[in-house]
């Protein structure tokens, strides 16, 4: 892959503080072509045939690769970073949003099952509850569960607060969301 060389993006002093400390510019390179990643919403819901039309609608609108993530039910790996998300018509209809692979890993790995209850420390910007939202959902769409979303930031929990209203239809009475500093929440 390529990289920007990071020296030429910053300023002499930082450069120089970066010097002074004995911390190498390298570290801040960016990596040029890497992917963009997308969580299709309601992925359980979907039959294969539905999930192949979507990969094939956003192929298109994309104009490059569009591919399922081997190992991560429901996430699409957009060959192209620079993909805009507003110009993809699964993601106008809410059939899709923009989420990291990783958040997704580490949601998914908590094994979330209907009537478990999950607190999300610095939620914003909220993909993960969603995601486990969903999670509580899936059987039967009847849960006793939450998800509990956590951040310092009323900005960042009225990010979270957008997100959840926009996409979490019936899976929205599972979320709380408070904005309290997290080391200090009860």
């Amino acid at each position: 892959m390529d990289t920007e060389p990071a020296a030429s993006q910053f300023p002499p002093n930082f450069l120089a503080f970066l010097k002074e400390n004995h911390i190498d510019v390298d570290v801040y390179n960016v990596q040029k072509d890497l992917p963009r990643y997308v969580r299709i919403l309601r992925f359980s819901q979907k039959s294969a045939c539905e999930v192949c039309e979507l990969v094939q609608q956003i192929r298109t609108d994309a104009k490059c690769d569009v591919s399922e993530v081997d190992g991560v039910p429901g996430f699409l790996r957009i060959a192209n970073q620079d993909t805009k998300l507003s110009q993809l018509r699964a993601y106008v209809a809410g059939d899709i949003i923009g989420m990291d692979v990783s958040s997704g890993i580490a949601a998914l790995s908590l094994s979330v099952e209907p009537g478990d209850n999950v607190l999300d420390l610095c939620c914003a910007p909220g993909a993960k509850l969603l995601l486990l939202a969903e999670l509580l959902a899936i059987d039967a769409g009847v849960s006793h569960g939450t998800v509990t979303g956590v951040d310092i930031s009323p900005h960042r929990i009225a990010t979270c607060r957008s997100l959840i209203k926009k996409h979490a239809g019936s899976n929205k009475g599972f979320v709380r969301l408070y904005a309290q500093d997290g080391t200090t929440f009860n």
